[in-house]
């Protein structure tokens, strides 16, 4: 037995170290590809996506196995039906590898929060400040929203044990849904998000067009979230738990500090985004993944850079191989989309089947992201599908209302259903079940449906 147990680990272990090497291959073989422009970087690139894929794909289970499976094979079967060569199915396989190289270099940039110190200060404000029905509901909703920008999913888990110290205290049982709330609430502009990359990308909007109208959808998310906060929190109250230990005070220079690199950060990519040539979606993740060399050198912690990427490599880039699978298999058939007339045929068909109300499309549009979600169907491919195939201009549609319903359809969603990353995160640190995280989101989602399928409304005052 002994014996079985040790050639079994070593096997897990160079699996998981094959994995990271094949993700961290990806990202940096895109990054090249788009900087550098050497043509053979195309065919080393869809190399390491087939590669990603046979390696990935013995990490992923269940419904997202089944999905995978039929993205991949819908691909395939349109491209033979639609005569691709040999050259078109490699740059199929490659469709998406802008978007994974965004997801997997984003969390890099949180490592300065955890090795420069920054935990101690934030955990001192959240306990100074959490003491009134308003503020339980604010403080983590702004906290969800703000390193959500900045980390993406990661940001839940460091907000969550930011604010929970051990057993969750029967007046913060509102916390989880605030935190979740701020986040999706992020997702409606930031450019690290995937939904807003993607949907940029595909229906060719410019970042910052779409940011104008994503900030006004964001305010009015947490808007909502709060309202349903004060419904559903009972009478007012003070919530202040005297039982707390008491903190040391709120180191400011640090919190200071803090606001500075993370707005420098974000100043830079909406520079870049607005007075410059380079595409977002190249320049976000580069930023990512250099940016905490600067940020830690600059605190003179240059000793604990190489081991923060160690970890990185170590014990997150693995957990994205279903993301990645995922990703590849989506693109794989948005590519295949591209190139026949289908998308065109679906825009005519819902524009015959509801008409040309713009209310009702994004009644239609939003609703049917929600629901597929609801059943397990990840909201990256309806949203994908829709935004490869669906042609604005034969809806009656711009390209930028578009792109908003997708991107709000996306933020509702993640929240809604049980099998989201989003949910599952928080299943986790809460102990309860992903149906019951998805279920207490149940009338935020309505809420924000209706409220979306009005956005032709809101174009119109924009």
């Amino acid at each position: 037995m002994k014996v079985s147990i040790q050639k079994a680990y070593p096997r897990a272990l160079y699996i998981n170290t094959a994995r990271s090497s094949l993700c961290a291959g990806l990202a940096l073989t895109y990054l090249a590809k788009a900087y550098l422009q050497w043509p053979v970087l195309n065919t080393v690139l869809s190399i390491v996506c087939l590669f990603c894929i046979l390696i990935c794909f013995s990490a992923v289970r269940g419904v997202t196995r089944s999905v995978a499976l039929i993205l991949f094979l819908s691909g395939a079967l349109l491209l033979v039906f639609a005569g691709a060569d040999v050259k078109l199915w490699l740059i199929a396989v490659t469709q998406n590898a802008n978007l994974i190289t965004l997801l997997v270099l984003v969390p890099v940039f949180g490592m300065p929060l955890k090795y420069g110190g920054y935990y101690q200060v934030l955990d001192a404000m959240v306990d100074r400040y959490m003491n009134h029905r308003h503020r339980i509901y604010w403080v983590p909703a702004l906290l969800g929203h703000f390193f959500g920008a900045l980390m993406n999913m990661g940001a839940i888990p460091v907000v969550y044990k930011l604010i929970i110290h051990g057993k969750l205290p029967r007046v913060f049982q509102s916390v989880p849904g605030a935190i979740l709330r701020g986040f999706s609430s992020s997702i409606y502009w930031s450019p690290n998000m995937v939904s807003v990359a993607l949907v940029t990308y595909y229906l060719r909007v410019p970042w910052a067009e779409f940011a104008r109208g994503g900030i006004i959808l964001t305010l009015i998310s947490l808007l909502v979230g709060w309202l349903i906060h004060l419904i559903t929190d009972g009478k007012p109250q003070n919530h202040m738990d005297t039982n707390l230990p008491a903190r040391e005070g709120i180191d400011r220079k640090k919190l200071a500090e803090l606001f500075v690199f993370c707005s420098l950060f974000l100043g830079t990519i909406i520079y870049i985004a607005t007075e410059t040539a380079i595409p977002v979606l190249d320049a976000v993740p580069l930023l990512a993944l250099a940016y905490p060399v600067f940020w830690l050198g600059v605190l003179g912690k240059g000793c604990v850079i190489l081991e923060a990427y160690e970890d990185y490599m170590r014990y997150t880039l693995p957990g994205f191989a279903s993301e990645i699978v995922m990703f590849l298999g989506a693109g794989f058939v948005a590519a295949a989309l591209s190139i026949t007339s289908i998308g065109d045929k679906i825009s005519l068909f819902l524009k015959d089947f509801i008409g040309l109300n713009p209310y009702l499309l994004c009644f239609f549009i939003v609703s049917s992201i929600v629901l597929f979600s609801v059943v397990g169907v990840t909201p990256m491919v309806t949203v994908m599908a829709y935004s490869a195939s669906l042609n604005p201009a034969l809806m009656g549609l711009s390209s930028h209302l578009l792109s908003l319903v997708l991107v709000g359809g996306w933020a509702t969603s993640v929240l809604v259903s049980p099998f989201t990353g989003v949910t599952l995160i928080m299943s986790g640190l809460t102990q309860k079940s992903s149906f019951e995280i998805a279920r207490s989101n149940w009338l935020f989602g309505g809420v924000m449906v209706l409220l979306l399928s009005a956005m032709p409304l809101l174009q119109k005052c924009m």
